[in-house]
């Protein structure tokens, strides 16, 4: 079979199809991680919170990078071997690097649509939801804050891995490297494609409190991604905005338990939407004028 010629929508259902095996091999090397500990994995699921022993936080932790290894890194480069074989790197974009100046500007812009998806979460937190999306967010906060209990340098380092970096690789390579692409290939309009994978990025999280700011922040990267052909520098803006909060946390204990969204602090919204712009024309601009030449000079991957 000539999997180079494989149409878009046959890449995402052959994606769709390794993330299904994925999330069974993860499901079930998290419950041998279980029985090897003499716990009941639906147990602890269930009773999660922030007062759970250390030893069933770290089983969610290690259940968890199970799931994200499998299901978003495995899935995604299983993918992009078989598609396109030897080159499989050059199509992901993770054979160039970026300059610092642009790896720089990328994290100031991600941390500015951080700070204003602040302002998006507080106006998504006044849309009323249906009673299961309620108890879905219920379930949601607990697991996080039960995994943000950090009591030692080991459950920091481990916590910092499963939520920070495994998720700016596997994330990246899935929604980014392979559905944002695809996407485009699809419909040959690359910003529809970035704000596309946007949205399924953000519904695959579950989380309906912060469906708009996962959006926002879901673009930002999908902007970051287009804007520099490098993969390196989406998954770099990931693990900031993951990590920065993992070390916040850590450093200043039950941060997250005691943060409130009732008020908008204006002048950090308004920074910020100054910042995301001064950064978009100069990330926009060095595209036009570094990257987009260069591009057209490649030979494509796809026909």
């Amino acid at each position: 079979m000539d999997t180079e010629n494989l149409p878009p929508l046959g890449v995402l259902l052959l994606l769709i199809l390794f993330m299904m095996v994925g999330a069974g091999i993860g499901s079930g090397l998290g419950y041998l991680a279980a029985q090897l500990q003499g716990l009941e994995l639906n147990t602890v699921i269930t009773g999660f919170n922030e007062q759970s022993p250390v030893e069933e936080r770290n089983l969610v932790r290690v259940v968890n990078l199970f799931s994200q290894l499998f299901v978003f890194t495995v899935s995604s480069a299983l993918t992009a071997y078989l598609v396109y074989r030897q080159r499989a790197l050059n199509y992901l974009r993770l054979d160039r690097g970026a300059s610092v100046n642009i790896l720089s500007a990328a994290v100031a812009f991600i941390f500015g649509i951080f700070i204003f998806s602040q302002f998006l979460y507080w106006l998504n937190m006044q849309l009323p939801l249906p009673d299961w999306a309620n108890n879905m967010e219920g379930d949601a906060a607990e697991m996080i804050k039960g995994i943000l209990v950090m009591n030692s340098t080991g459950e920091f380092l481990l916590t910092l891995f499963v939520v920070a970096v495994l998720p700016a690789i596997g994330e990246e390579l899935l929604f980014r490297g392979i559905i944002q692409q695809q996407l485009e290939r699809m419909g040959q309009n690359p910003v529809l494609a970035v704000w596309m994978a946007a949205f399924i990025f953000s519904a695959f999280h579950l989380q309906f409190a912060g469906f708009f700011p996962r959006l926002f922040l879901g673009a930002g990267l999908g902007y970051l991604y287009l804007w520099s052909r490098s993969l390196w520098v989406p998954i770099l803006a990931h693990f900031f905005i993951n990590g920065m909060q993992i070390a916040g946390q850590y450093i200043q204990k039950n941060a997250l338990a005691e943060s409130t969204t009732e008020d908008v602090n204006w002048w950090a919204t308004g920074l910020s939407v100054l910042l995301i712009a001064g950064l978009s024309y100069y990330l926009y601009q060095h595209y036009l004028t570094k990257v987009k030449p260069t591009e057209a000079e490649e030979t494509p991957l796809q026909p």
